[in-house]
């Protein structure tokens, strides 16, 4: 039995890889491609690939690490278990693309996902600090910019239940829990933009039209909307436009309409599709209603981890590959569990045609009687002020939820 264990930890078997991941090589570039669908730009430096690595109670390097999967997994080059009271250490020098240097440019660094506490330092200055690992966030690094750049980022992970969503990790992995993952584990990018420059949008969609809203860093006058080769002015930061032709988007027809904003010499490029998704009493029976007509969701839980990546596929392609492969057996929704993927994903299942039902992060303990056994056998209206006493972890909570909503 001894003798199996060795061979089974030193050979290929321990060590389960995707055929993307067998493909990676230590020269590619991982996931350099622009991370965000519905706001795409020309501009983009993408800063994945090998960075210096280290942890431990105080700042060290010597072990490389392949951004972004996280240290735990295998694509990573590291792949071993770290202790959660270390802080994880990265670090990349870069020097900026030559289209990056105009003069009234803003220059900013965004980071996909980070888990879980991440403090940003560049060349020596702390440009700000980070909570949450399930969330986007960016710092605009002009002014801290040389010729020559060094990015660090100091990482914490306890996995501290009481606080920040923690999503399926556990220490002791096993069951329904999942291998702990922490650090960088989406694409870090650098992107140039005017001074006034388009900061986020949001759309809300129904079967008939589309509310685009715009958020500016800026002067957010002129701020034009073009459509079928029409553009449409912003008033009080939005507009409302509807299709000649309506053509309604569902898994069997996942038609997308594109869209540009454009902002003086800022542009970007986005799409929305009509649809609607609702409960309705019909016939006597609760229904849920695609685009004003009964649809039967039949849906599979999506994990959304990898053997060789953990939270991070080796490929963005992983992501269509899995959604073509669930469309081929029948389904036609997928339950996001616990999990919040990078915005890719979201826009594969839109082109593709697949309903996604995404849960929240959880925070806070958790209780098989509680939380399995009594709903199961009817009791599913538990008062919730029994969950998140702490209002602090009610925030955290409620603060991730909101990231996640507003993607």
């Amino acid at each position: 039995m001894e003798d199996l264990v060795i061979f089974m930890k030193e050979s290929s078997f321990a060590k389960l890889y995707t055929k993307e991941g067998k493909e990676l090589t230590a020269s590619a570039l991982p996931h350099n491609i622009y991370p965000r669908p519905q706001m795409v730009r020309d501009s983009f430096f993408c800063l994945n690939g090998v960075w210096d690595f280290g942890h431990g109670k105080n700042e060290c390097y010597g072990k490389e690490i392949t951004v972004p999967f996280p240290p735990q997994s295998l694509l990573s080059g590291i792949g071993y278990d770290i202790d959660q009271k270390e802080t994880l250490f990265y670090r990349r020098r870069f020097s900026l693309p030559a289209e990056f240097s105009c003069d009234d440019s803003r220059i900013i660094l965004h980071i996909g996902a980070a888990d879980q506490c991440t403090k940003i330092y560049l060349n020596g200055s702390l440009l700000g600090e980070h909570k949450g690992g399930y969330d986007p966030f960016s710092f605009d690094i002009t002014d801290s910019l040389e010729k020559e750049n060094e990015l660090k980022l100091h990482i914490k992970d306890e996995l501290d239940k009481k606080i920040l969503p923690y999503g399926k990790q556990r220490k002791k992995r096993g069951g329904m829990w999942y291998t702990p993952f922490s650090g960088i584990w989406q694409t870090v990018r650098i992107e140039a933009v005017p001074k006034d420059h388009i900061k986020e949008i949001s759309i809300d969609c129904n079967t008939n039209n589309a509310k685009i809203t715009v958020s500016v860093c800026g002067n957010d006058e002129g701020a034009v909307l073009i459509f079928e080769e029409k553009e449409y002015p912003f008033v009080n930061k939005s507009v409302t436009i509807s299709p000649k032709t309506k053509r309604l988007w569902s898994p069997e027809d996942p038609h997308l309409y594109p869209f540009k904003i454009r902002l003086g010499k800022d542009e970007i490029s986005s799409y929305f599709a009509l649809r609607s998704i609702y409960s309705e009493v019909c016939n006597g029976i609760p229904r849920l209603m695609l685009n004003g007509r009964p649809y039967f969701l039949h849906a599979v839980l999506d994990q959304g981890y990898f053997s060789d990546g953990l939270s991070t596929p080796a490929d963005p392609i992983c992501f269509e590959n899995d959604i073509m492969l669930m469309k081929s057996m029948g389904f036609n929704t997928l339950r996001k569990h616990i999990k919040a993927e990078p915005e890719r994903f979201y826009y594969d299942c839109d082109r593709l045609g697949m309903i996604v039902m995404q849960d929240m992060i959880n925070n806070g303990s958790y209780s098989f009687i509680r939380d399995t056994a009594l709903p199961t056998i009817g009791m599913k209206r538990l008062n919730d002020t029994f969950l998140h006493r702490s209002s602090v972890a009610r925030k955290a909570f409620i603060d991730c939820s909101l990231e996640i909503i507003n993607r």
